[in-house]
């Protein structure tokens, strides 16, 4: 009788019950770091936009550096560039300037292929860049979470 009840089973096996608890830790676990994982990915992609606009700016305080010292003579100038999903817009309040095109075209050689990575601005990231008679070069953020992101201050940031 007591070789009956000292028997020994010979489990080589999960019970379902073990399998649901490991199943359900692993949905918990899933379900708290998703959200952290798209956040993460979201503020690398911002990271990304607030770079791309900072190379920009630099490029043109080169450029303009540059066209001063060397040709003594320079125009004052606005420029706006405005980061969008479709790609970058490059405007000026002087008729005809090529002053972001080519410093772009010299400095940042693939600037056509600069386009918004971020998904979360609540308008296109975009910066008024100010060059004086000087080549002195001040630049303006909007909107306001960029300038944020940017870890710049409220007042426009002046480079020269």
């Amino acid at each position: 009788m007591f070789k009956l009840l000292n028997k020994k089973k010979n489990n080589k096996g999960f019970t379902l019950v073990e399998l649901v608890i490991v199943v359900a830790i692993l949905a918990i676990l899933v379900g708290l770091l998703a959200p952290q994982y798209t956040k993460y990915i979201e503020k690398s992609r911002q990271s990304a936009d607030v770079n791309n606009m900072e190379e920009l700016v630099k490029a043109i305080e080169v450029y303009s550096v540059d066209r001063v010292t060397t040709k003594n003579t320079a125009a004052a100038e606005n420029i706006t560039l405005k980061l969008a999903t479709t790609g970058l817009t490059i405007t000026s309040d002087v008729t005809d300037s090529k002053t972001a095109t080519n410093a772009f075209s010299e400095y940042v050689p693939k600037y056509e292929q600069i386009v918004r990575k971020g998904h979360q601005w609540t308008d296109d990231p975009t910066v008024v860049v100010t060059i004086s008679k000087e080549g002195k070069v001040t630049a303006a953020y909007s909107p306001d979470d960029f300038e944020t992101a940017a870890g710049l201050k409220k007042v426009a940031k002046n480079n020269g």
